[in-house]
């Protein structure tokens, strides 16, 4: 199975994009929960777009370092939205404790 890419960047407003191409398994949490921490402690974003709407399969480890992220973004004031993900993969955020306002399914 092929691994997962991650990649950051910076909208023109200002907002942090971590975009997840392919399947997260544990290699790919790595770089991931690297990609969102760095956005959240280091660029100090205003908004945070986890954009996985070419993201396959999500391991558990993965499905916890998004919930994870977003739960350190409210706690510093970051509105943070899961953009797209699959049915199956926002069912287990959702089970994981991801707020349903934060999933963006269209």
């Amino acid at each position: 199975m092929v691994g997962a890419l991650v990649r950051t960047r910076v909208a023109s407003n200002g907002t942090m994009v971590v975009q997840v191409r392919g399947h997260v398994s544990e290699a790919a949490t790595v770089q991931l929960r690297r990609a969102l921490l760095h956005a959240l402690l280091r660029v100090r974003a205003g908004r945070l777009v986890v954009d996985l709407r070419h993201a396959g399969w999500v391991d558990p480890l993965g499905v916890g370092a998004v919930v994870a992220g977003c739960q350190v973004a409210s706690d510093r004031s970051v509105s943070v939205v899961v953009h797209r993900p699959t049915h199956g993969v926002a069912r287990r955020l959702e089970a994981a404790g991801l707020p349903e306002k934060a999933l963006l399914r269209r």
